[in-house]
């Protein structure tokens, strides 16, 4: 799919890009559009001094972020301290951007919050079995916009 050209020859995306600050914040709602549109990440986790890092999928919905996961590491570390790190990002032609959201995380038990969850399309990349449901409520949330290269 080709861009439609100005007269001058040049992308008019391209002279969009050229002129902006190679970092922009993203406002709130911009961060939430990110979020909403996006199924994988990263969740930063800790276990005493060591952070852990893992990719999950996920899916954001009524300003929450939600994931399936199984049990081990991941939920050990969730049910010792709930205070975790949600960061997702992409990178496009000259573009990037980048979320974090900052919050508590909770093992979601009740089988009407399952249930809502599983009407979410929230869906694993491997066909493992990931029988335990997360919720992230966020304290912070905040993003950036990149502008790659010179």
């Amino acid at each position: 799919m080709s861009n439609p050209m100005n007269i001058s020859g040049q992308h008019p995306d391209q002279e969009d890009r050229a002129h902006r600050p190679p970092v922009t914040e993203l406002s709130p709602e911009q961060c939430w559009e990110h979020l909403y549109s996006s199924r994988f990440g990263r969740i930063a986790t800790t276990d005493g001094e060591e952070i852990e890092i893992t990719p999950i999928n996920l899916v954001a919905d009524d300003e929450k972020i939600y994931f399936r996961t199984a049990r081990g590491t991941k939920l050990l570390h969730l049910v010792l301290d709930e205070h975790v790190a949600v960061q997702v990002d992409q990178a496009q032609g000259g573009e990037a951007w980048s979320v974090l959201v900052r919050g508590r995380a909770r093992r979601l038990t009740d089988p009407e919050e399952t249930a809502r969850v599983d009407q979410l399309p929230l869906r694993p990349w491997v066909g493992t079995t990931k029988p335990e449901y997360v919720e992230v409520a966020p304290a912070k949330v905040t993003g950036r916009v990149f502008r790659l290269g010179h």
